[in-house]
């Protein structure tokens, strides 16, 4: 869960010459009836910090708060548990070198610009459509999911369709677009994710392709479906498809301080 969330807070788009640092809030919301069945549950409220090379993503569960410090030039991810005080810092090699890396499975998808613009809290942004089909029989089965788990599976696809509105004159959207690519460039995404190089199942492949599209991606819509047979899938279908839409919230390019960058005192540093 943790990794999900910090790679939702990190993976953005394309390049451009950094000048100033930028604050990104992000929130996140749910529709649909499977939805309604998580009783109203929190959903992450993401902050991205950056400056130059390093950056900061504070991910906001239920009042449960996660981090991570990337710095491209030490080219090292430290992720901070407040609950147990720990620092945590993992490295491109050695999550190529060592343990059991995350694995995912095959993704089949696009990202395309569709042509279509929208304004946005007074940002002009353009649309890009994302699709993704994921096996879920063989994502259950890059865990330690029981194997009549992953046989409820079997023929069970989950599908994303949506679009991703991209702010490109946004303040801050240099800088921001500037760090991803550099960190993609540096193979930090996998001390992010904790995915070796060759194992992202295409999460590489949507990076990449996010990378031709320079900005802040202001609102990302995207409906997930169920498709395929057994009960599961027909389960899923009662309940209908499901929404997400994660929307910038503010944008800031006040300084930041230094501290925000560092592991604060009293914690435990732990190396992968």
């Amino acid at each position: 869960m943790k990794n999900w969330l910090v790679t939702v807070a990190v993976v953005a788009v394309s390049f451009v010459s950094v000048r100033a640092d930028v604050t990104v809030v992000q929130t996140m919301t749910m529709e649909g009836a499977a939805a309604a069945a998580m009783g109203g549950a929190q959903l992450p409220r993401i902050t991205m910090r950056i400056r130059g090379q390093k950056s900061r993503a504070d991910i906001d569960v239920n009042g449960q708060v996660v981090s991570s410090i990337a710095d491209i030039a030490a080219r090292q991810v430290i992720v901070l548990t407040a609950a147990t005080k720990t620092a945590t810092i993992t490295t491109p090699a050695s999550i190529a070198a060592g343990g059991a890396p995350v694995t995912m499975p095959e993704v089949d998808m696009s990202f395309k610009p569709t042509g279509k613009t929208q304004t946005i809290d007074g940002q002009l942004c353009e649309e890009h459509a994302l699709m993704m089909t994921i096996d879920m029989a063989e994502m259950m089965g890059q865990g330690q999911a029981p194997p009549e788990a992953a046989a409820m599976m079997k023929d069970v696809r989950m599908m994303m369709n949506g679009s991703i509105w991209i702010a490109r004159g946004a303040p801050g959207a240099a800088e921001f677009a500037a760090f991803n690519k550099a960190a993609m460039e540096t193979n930090l995404m996998s001390a992010v994710t904790g995915m070796a190089p060759g194992k992202s199942g295409g999460l590489d492949k949507l990076m990449e392709a996010a990378a031709a599209a320079p900005g802040i991606p202001y609102l990302t819509e995207m409906t997930m479906v169920f498709e395929g047979s057994g009960p599961m899938v027909e389960a899923m279908k009662q309940m209908g498809p499901m929404k997400m839409i994660q929307k910038v919230a503010s944008v800031s390019t006040d300084a930041i301080a230094d501290d925000a960058f560092k592991v604060p005192e009293g914690y435990t540093i732990e190396k992968k």
